[in-house]
């Protein structure tokens, strides 16, 4: 610059030198000192200035970005050193919670449990409703669970479920299965809890005294020098547990429907028949929305996780077969996809025993997790062994036609071998049925193959992993 700057000034002084000496001798000029300083000095300086001064702007600006850049740059370093150290804080704060699922149970209109997940492999196909029709009076696709056809043909005599709309007639219906289904293990809750009462509270162990399932049993502590007398059932030293927890899942558009006292009702006739007093029952029903439908499935397992002295029986249950709620969807979509489905554990958490039972499956879930290798060579030592298979284990609970979603999903799982094949993407199996999709595709990783773990991962949360492992022992209440 310095160069360009000289140059011009040494060419503007030649060229207004000459010129002035050549028009002072032909007007025979006789100039003064200050007329000699005026163009010989002053005026190359400011024909220079005026002729250079873009050039000169130009160069300010530069330098003025220039400067900004680096002060931009130093700044962002700054805030790099001291992200790098909180980087490693989120790293080593990984969170996790332990859960065992003592029984599961899971009903679609692809069948039951493990039949379920083959026919996701499958990509089984909705089917002709006949029962159901668009604004045209044709017959439309859904995926509607035949089985419970039958059974609310026999239940339509009763007036009380006449009165109630399709859609919370099938419901109920698909709870009470779910209860059916999990019977087993809560006639061992149903033992647990007596057993604990008669240790641990006379209050209630004079409740049971008086119900109509236990009235006929004598109730005394065990001596080990006594003999057991017909009639008298010896009450020995058993772990504390305090209460079963029934959590109902229900989606959001029943909120203003759903008759909560008719639902728990029936919750309480059935858990009396089982020998379970009310004071040892909590119910409660949750209305979950598509959105944040995940959020509030890992919030309410981290819940029970802390329950060291309490039960939990969940029931996830959604239905859309019903021509009146149809009516009123297919003006949003010509093509909407109705389906029904429900899901239930009976989960607990890690350090809490049910009498004899043995938990069918382990669930692990990992929060704040940065490095999923690291976090699965402590959780799942020999998971690569898993990698060698071709048949799916990782439930993805996205949509599969999301460029986004796969993108996402392959650069988590990629540095860790696992392949697309490996991967089993679920929500469009439930159609448009979509508010409670998430909890029951999660509530499945129960029933993946025996011989492999299962994992279940979701982009909502992308650094939160869900790990099913086998628990040795009895299986016998995996329905």
């Amino acid at each position: 610059m310095i160069k360009l700057i000289l140059g011009a000034l040494s060419s503007i002084f030649l060229i207004v030198s000459i010129t002035i000496i050549y028009y002072w001798r032909d007007i025979q000029y006789d100039p003064s000192s200050l007329d000699l300083l005026s163009y010989f000095i002053v005026l190359p300086l400011v024909l220079s200035l005026i002729l250079l001064s873009p050039y000169l702007i130009y160069q300010a600006y530069h330098a003025y970005k220039l400067r900004k850049q680096q002060q931009a740059i130093a700044l962002l370093e700054q805030q790099s050193n001291k992200e790098i150290p909180e980087a490693n804080e989120k790293v080593e704060n990984v969170k996790c919670l332990n859960l065992h699922i003592f029984s599961s149970s899971a009903f679609s209109a692809f069948g039951e449990n493990e039949a379920i997940i083959d026919e996701m492999k499958n990509f089984k196909s909705p089917e002709l409703d006949h029962s159901l029709t668009n604004g045209d009076g044709l017959p439309v696709l859904s995926y509607r669970i035949t089985a419970l056809d039958n059974v609310l043909e026999q239940q339509n005599d009763e007036e009380e479920m006449e009165e109630k709309q399709e859609r919370l007639q099938r419901i109920l219906a698909l709870i009470q299965h779910q209860l059916e289904q999990q019977s087993e293990i809560l006639l061992q809750v149903a033992e647990h809890l007596k057993q604990s009462a008669f240790f641990y509270d006379s209050e209630l162990a004079y409740q049971y005294r008086m119900h109509t399932a236990w009235n006929n049993l004598d109730f005394s502590v065990s001596d080990p020098t006594s003999n057991e007398e017909k009639g008298e059932l010896q009450v020995e030293q058993i772990p504390r547990l305090n209460r079963l927890n029934i959590h109902i899942l229900l989606s959001d558009s029943l909120l203003h429907v759903w008759n909560e006292h008719f639902s728990e009702k029936m919750l309480l006739n059935f858990m009396q028949s089982l020998g379970i007093i009310s004071q040892h029952m909590h119910i409660e029903h949750y209305f979950i929305n598509q959105q944040s439908s995940y959020e509030n499935w890992l919030n309410l397992l981290k819940k029970i996780s802390t329950q060291s002295h309490e039960v939990s029986l969940m029931i996830n249950v959604d239905s859309e077969i019903d021509q009146e709620w149809l009516d009123e969807k297919i003006w949003l979509s010509d093509h909407y996809l109705a389906t029904e489905f429900a899901s239930s554990w009976c989960v607990a958490a890690q350090d809490l025993k049910i009498n004899d039972a043995e938990p069918i499956k382990s669930l692990k879930i990992a929060f704040n997790v940065h490095d999923l290798a690291a976090c699965l060579d402590q959780a799942v030592p020999h998971h690569a062994e898993y990698t060698q298979h071709e048949q799916p284990f990782v439930l993805v609970l996205n949509d599969a036609t999301d460029i986004r979603v796969i993108k996402q999903t392959n650069q988590i799982f990629a540095p860790i071998l696992i392949e697309t094949y490996h991967l089993l993407y679920t929500q469009q199996n439930f159609g448009h049925t979509q508010s409670l999709a998430k909890i029951f595709s999660f509530m499945l990783g129960v029933h993946m193959p025996k011989d492999l773990i299962a994992m279940v991962h979701s982009i909502d949360q992308v650094s939160t992993h869900a790990i099913f492992q086998a628990v040795a022992g009895s299986n016998k209440f995996e329905k």
